[in-house]
């Protein structure tokens, strides 16, 4: 079941791209997205079965981005907001989750793990600090969206360093390419719209919740 719910979604996800090329969009669009995350939810409810509050917890999570991923589709600012505020809660739940795994006690972080988070938080500070003055109205938003997706991350890669697990590393990578999707959206949102900019931020989320639905 695992196996044929990651083809499904890949191709799924390669549906949604191909369907939004070049901002030609498609009806096959409006289907293939959306059905994309409820591939990766049910793949998250086959994966993480061993691990119930974690399960819970990630796919309450990406039910939120199901919803995120609904209102993104349209264009408004209404639409913006709404898909904004879903994905805020979505991180909010993630880093809920991953916390659920870090040990009680402080414990020595491993340098590996302490530099790449320390490298994350610098590009992530650097890129909010040269954003936010182009989002306008929209700033205090985007800057409480930015705080929490900096916090899940951070989350991600120090769980991933206390824990010294396969797994947990692969989610943190899922984390970062969640990142660098928003990073990409923001710039298509506010700066330009280059012909690249979709086709990067639907592969990169893609992957972001496909790992974070598959690893523990």
């Amino acid at each position: 079941m695992q196996t044929l719910l990651i083809i499904a979604a890949v191709l799924s996800g390669l549906a949604t791209i191909a369907s939004d090329w070049r901002h030609q969009r498609r009806r096959l669009f409006y289907v293939a997205k959306p059905l994309t995350t409820l591939l990766v939810i049910a793949l998250a409810w086959v994966s993480l079965a061993d691990a119930p509050p974690y399960r819970a917890w990630i796919t309450l999570a990406l039910s939120c981005c199901l919803l995120g991923d609904i209102a993104l589709m349209w264009h408004h600012r209404r639409a913006f907001m709404l898909g904004l505020s879903s994905f805020l809660f979505g991180h909010l739940l993630l880093i809920v989750a991953f916390a659920s795994d870090l040990p009680l006690s402080p414990l020595f972080l491993p340098l590996p793990a302490l530099t790449v988070a320390g490298v994350y938080l610098l590009a992530a500070l650097s890129y909010a600090r040269w954003l936010l003055p182009r989002t306008g109205s929209l700033k205090p938003a985007v800057l409480v969206y930015l705080s929490v997706l900096m916090a899940m991350v951070l989350t991600a890669l120090l769980r991933a360093g206390w824990t010294e697990s396969a797994a947990s590393r692969w989610v943190a990578i899922g984390a970062l390419l969640f990142a660098l999707s928003d990073a990409v959206l923001a710039y298509r949102k506010f700066v330009a719209t280059p012909w690249w900019g979709q086709p990067v931020t639907l592969l990169t989320y893609f992957l972001a919740i496909g790992l974070m639905a598959w690893a523990h």
